[in-house]
């Protein structure tokens, strides 16, 4: 009964907040009309809130009735866990604020008209921005990262670019001034040379051809490292080079792969390729159940499927995308229907007429997925037990909210047909007041579980302190029956080790000794005899 109440709860709450989207939304349409037609909507308005407001009183009766026999419930509970005391004083504090909430709801009642006025102030500077902010989000999201990579490629690319360039030129400047070092170089040693020569032609003349080679060996050497400096140069730059242009290809290479991802995200979105669509609802209906606390394969479970048969007697496979589990054996079944195509035309309208067109195309879409997911009928599943309705997840939040605030019916159609439709922040408060219940459940099954551990383990411990007994007694006698074999073998008249000292004095031989403390024993009986020749 508690995970019931708490579902009529959340389901009471999301219709009040469907129908205050609603009513706000028709009065934002009758402020453009003139003014005896917006006066005369307005007075029909008015009379059907009070008769919703009268309905919620009437809700908020039974609401009342149910938690009273909640609390009989709760109130038995804890006085099997030893806790009546808690639990009293935290119903009184319960009623006490019920008692508050009856009175603060009489002056809510009275101030309504004028919070709905405030409201629809509210509701009209949410939905510009949300037209302006929430439409543009989730493709933000998801464009944002390609975005990014792209223009971070874009920039990476150009400096690299730049630097290439840059770098061949200062290699192109220096191998110019090196070529230029080089014959500059070569021009001073041949002069250098020249003038050596004819100057010490008459001393190289004299001296023999070691002296000369020992002259020239150093200059020889020098235009060798020179040479091989500019070769060493040269290569580097070859490879870096290379380097430099497979890094491009690859860069490249990933630009034109990011290109192609961008345009298959694109296509997604846009409705060109349906399957896609729906894998992406799946898996934003999936990242909801990640944020919302519960535990995939414990309290819910992905695609699960079942074989039915029809009235034709015909076998029909079922396959919802999630099956929540509650407590009591309870599942409520979600199914992601994703409409985004006339959607995105409707965002991408230019002018009235495109934008009318492309809306009723949305509302068109969403009302056949209502028909095709009411025709499925989940509850036929054997071994399910749901609750009396299953929930339409529309992914994309702005679109689930145009759909509502655009076809007034819709949301009482849908209840009809046993169907509740959730956007994202809807549903993810649903799972995680779902997933509070969990907690309540399992914190009431660990308090017996922990009673049921506790008398095992008192048990466990009565036969351990009753069997340390029977160790300590057997020990005790164990220790008597020591001292009894210690006074045969040491201590007692006649004992063993004073007759095996005895014997050894007698000259019986032996290879060992008996220890220290044992040879000295003396038998307090007398000493026998040693026999004589005499005796003899």
């Amino acid at each position: 009964m508690t995970v019931v109440f708490w579902l009529i709860w959340i389901i009471l709450v999301i219709a009040i907040v469907s129908i205050f989207y609603l009513i706000s939304h028709q009065k934002l349409l009758q402020e453009r009309q003139a003014g005896h037609v917006r006066l005369s909507q307005t007075t029909n308005e008015l009379v059907r809130i009070q008769t919703e407001a009268n309905n919620l009183q009437q809700i908020n009766q039974n609401i009342e009735i149910e938690l009273n026999h909640c609390r009989e419930e709760l109130q038995l509970v804890h006085k099997r866990l030893s806790a009546a005391e808690a639990v009293n004083t935290q119903l009184i504090n319960v009623q006490d604020t019920l008692q508050q909430e009856r009175q603060q709801y009489r002056s809510i009642s009275e101030q309504f008209q004028a919070l709905s006025t405030k409201l629809a102030t509210a509701e009209q500077q949410l939905q510009n921005w949300q037209l302006h902010g929430e439409e543009w989000r989730l493709r933000e999201e998801k464009y944002m990262q390609v975005q990014e990579e792209l223009n971070h490629i874009r920039v990476e690319n150009s400096r690299l670019a730049s630097q290439i360039q840059h770098e061949r030129e200062a290699y192109e400047e220096k191998l110019v001034l090196l070529n230029e070092a080089r014959a500059c170089l070569s021009d001073q040693f041949k002069s250098l040379a020249n003038d050596i020569l004819e100057e010490k032609s008459k001393r190289f003349s004299e001296q023999n051809q070691a002296s000369l080679s020992q002259l020239l060996n150093p200059l020889h050497e020098r235009m060798q490292g020179f040479s091989q400096l500019v070769q060493n140069t040269y290569e580097k730059e070859a490879k870096e080079r290379t380097t430099l242009e497979t890094e491009l290809k690859h860069l490249q290479q990933l630009n034109t792969q990011l290109h192609y991802d961008a345009k298959a995200l694109t296509d997604a979105l846009s409705g060109t390729q349906n399957k896609n669509q729906g894998n992406w609802g799946e898996m934003i209906l999936e990242k909801v159940l990640e944020n919302s606390g519960l535990h995939k394969g414990r309290e819910y479970v992905l695609q699960a499927s079942s074989t039915v048969i029809d009235e034709f007697g015909r076998q029909r496979r079922l396959q919802p995308d999630v099956l929540v589990n509650l407590p009591e054996n309870k599942q409520i079944v979600i199914d992601a229907k994703t409409s985004l195509t006339a959607y995105v035309r409707y965002t991408q309208a230019t002018d009235a007429s495109s934008a009318d067109k492309a809306l009723a195309a949305h509302i068109q879409s969403v009302r056949q997925h209502i028909k095709e997911l009411s025709a499925k009928c989940y509850d036929e599943i054997d071994g399910l037990n749901t609750l009396d309705f299953v929930f339409m997840f529309i992914p994309v939040e702005p679109a689930y909210l145009l759909a509502l605030q655009q076809d007034n019916q819709l949301f009482d159609d849908c209840f009809q047909k046993r169907i509740m439709l959730v956007g994202p922040s809807t549903l993810l408060a649903t799972l995680r007041t779902i997933a509070h219940i969990w907690r309540s459940e399992q914190q009431n099954q660990n308090a017996l579980t922990i009673a049921k551990e506790g008398g095992r383990l008192y048990d466990k411990f009565v036969g351990f302190v009753n069997t340390l007994e029977g160790v300590g007694k057997n020990l005790d006698q164990a220790q008597g029956q020591f001292q009894k074999a210690m006074g045969q073998l040491v201590s007692g008249r006649g004992n063993l080790v004073s007759k095996a000292n005895k014997l050894r004095q007698l000259g019986v031989q032996s290879s060992k000794n008996l220890p220290e403390q044992y040879q000295c024993l003396e038998e307090d009986e007398e000493e026998l005899p040693v026999a004589t020749t005499d005796s003899l």
